[in-house]
């Protein structure tokens, strides 16, 4: 007695052909997805910071500015930072652009504990980390940050039995840039990086409480 094969229901009519369209329409997502840029924000690290020129004054008052900035200071001095800012966070300063307007204004940042300022080797960490998250934040064409690690003597004016003592100690100068074709939108680009580099900081500084964790330190 031979055994009956049993075949396959014959596809319904258009069901070939709707899994046609939904195959084109998945391959061209795809498609426009791999084509559209993402490049993230410029990161440049320096050996000294640049010193600004053609400065024409700060944006005082704008909400644009002093919302990231007040959200910025509350996140640095709450318990998940490892951070505090050297000298006070003011608002962007414009400078004179080829093409639009320009704004940058600098965060000087130091570990809260003092053991952890003379370590060299955790400033090189917490800048490979800034430096990763940084460039997948934001825009390349409207967005810059400069890092630069210095030492905490050099950033401004210490009494003179305080100088010998701050030698040892470092600190990280980020400079966070933004253009726009106006002012109102290069400062609100600039309050959005600031915004970046307040989630970049809180990520850095989980990163290395494992990393202080896991060799002691």
């Amino acid at each position: 007695m031979k055994k009956s094969i049993r075949r396959p229901a014959p596809p319904v009519k258009g069901a070939r052909r709707r899994r046609r369209a939904f195959h084109g329409t998945r391959l061209r997502l795809r498609a426009s997805f791999a084509s559209r840029s993402f490049a993230g924000m410029r990161v440049d690290v320096v050996g000294e910071m640049p010193r600004k020129a053609g400065e024409v004054g700060a944006v005082e008052g704008d909400a644009a500015a002093s919302l990231p900035i007040k959200n910025f200071l509350a996140a640095i001095e709450s318990d998940d930072s490892l951070f505090s800012l050297v000298q006070p966070l003011a608002g962007p300063l414009a400078d004179e652009s080829s093409s639009g307007r320009a704004y940058s204004g600098d965060l000087v940042l130091q570990f809260r504990q003092a053991e952890h300022c003379r370590q060299r080797s955790l400033h090189f960490l917490l800048l490979e980390k800034l430096i990763e998250l940084l460039k997948e934040a934001g825009s390349q064409e409207s967005l810059e940050a400069t890092l630069c690690l210095t030492s905490g003597s050099a950033l401004g004016a210490k009494p003179a039995d305080q100088e010998k003592v701050n030698q040892n100690e470092l600190a990280v100068w980020l400079r966070l840039a933004a253009k726009g074709d106006s002012t109102e939108q290069a400062v609100l680009r600039w309050g959005l990086g600031l915004a970046h580099v307040q989630q970049a900081l809180l990520f850095t500084s989980r990163h290395l409480r494992l990393h202080l964790t896991k060799t002691g330190g």
